[in-house]
């Protein structure tokens, strides 16, 4: 949304109408930044009335719109792409709409194909890499993570989806801590990347030095809500019975070894009742046998719970 190759106005407008145009689109520009985005749409609209077939204006509203978290978003960037198809920005404008809203499955196509225009640029690799790893698929987001990195080594942002990506498969813990560790280097103020490491910290059971990074992150910007969630915060101005669960429902989360704990537990909520019944045995076995089923379904119930909150704020998990 920089430039613009195309015909000059000069040669069938007046040059203050094209003026004017730019000071609209300079305007929309600034409060798309400025999180203003009903009044981005507004000024980027009267732009287009002046200058049609210009497709920042477009990009803009899409922006804005995608921030909105209104559907017809990624319309507004398919209207910047028809206007000038071999421009690697509009593509990417439309896989961001996506990604602003979660549609990670409807972001992959248009970001691969920026990729394809543009194959140096950093920063469209680690979206790619980042879309991917929101579809659950690590290991073929990890070359393009490796790819910006190569391109772009001092990129925060890379090195924490990289951990991410790293973190996901198995004999990778070692290398996911070594970038997570450069990200906080690089940025040490980062929200999001303190946010991944409070989260990785209360996955091994550190709640405290876990609770302390949500609290820097939200000292940055109190708004996230990955930090609050993590902090058993609640959603609203009052606590209700959720945010009582949410809480007890952490305590387990931050219990550390999920990796045996999950699958143990879920054969213990399952096998144990089923073999209570078909079995049968003493009181005192079958009290212990229950007691450790219902831990398992405590436990299993507690994970899920932790991501179904979190969805519900709006938090994608990785």
């Amino acid at each position: 949304m920089t430039t613009y190759s195309g015909v000059s106005p000069d040669t069938f407008v007046q040059a203050q109408d094209w003026a004017t145009f730019e000071r609209l689109r300079r305007q929309a520009q600034f409060l798309l930044q400025a999180r203003r985005y009903k009044e981005t749409i507004d000024l980027a609209l009267k732009a287009i009335a002046l200058f049609p077939e210009d497709p920042r204006p477009y990009a803009l509203v899409a922006y804005a719109m995608a921030r909105q978290k209104r559907p017809e978003a990624p319309e507004w960037a398919l209207k910047a792409i028809a206007r000038q198809p071999e421009n690697v920005l509009w593509r990417t404008a439309l896989s961001d709409t996506y990604t602003l809203r979660g549609k990670w499955k409807q972001a992959l196509k248009p970001m691969s194909e920026a990729v394809a225009m543009d194959p140096t640029n950093p920063r469209l690799q680690s979206m790619l890499g980042l879309i991917l790893l929101h579809r659950r698929r690590p290991k073929e987001a990890l070359p393009y993570l490796e790819r910006s990195l190569e391109l772009d080594p001092t990129n925060a942002l890379t090195h924490q989806r990289m951990s991410i990506a790293l973190s996901k498969l198995l004999g990778k813990n070692k290398r996911a801590e070594e970038h997570l560790r450069k990200a906080l280097e690089l940025q040490p103020d980062n929200p999001a990347i303190k946010n991944t490491l409070g989260w990785r910290l209360l996955g091994r059971g550190h709640r405290e030095e876990a609770e302390t990074a949500f609290y820097e992150a939200l000292r940055v910007d109190p708004t996230q809500a990955a930090s609050k969630l993590g902090l058993g915060a609640p959603a609203g101005i009052k606590k209700g019975p959720s945010d009582i669960i949410l809480r007890g429902a952490l305590r387990l989360y931050s219990i550390p070894y999920r990796i045996i704990l999950a699958p143990a537990s879920a054969v213990m909520a399952i096998e144990i009742p089923w073999l209570i019944l078909t079995l049968g045995g003493s009181w005192l076995v079958k009290g212990v046998s229950l007691t450790l089923a219902t831990w398992g379904w405590c436990y299993i119930l507690s994970l899920v719970y932790v991501r179904v909150i979190g969805k519900r704020r709006g938090i994608q998990f990785v």
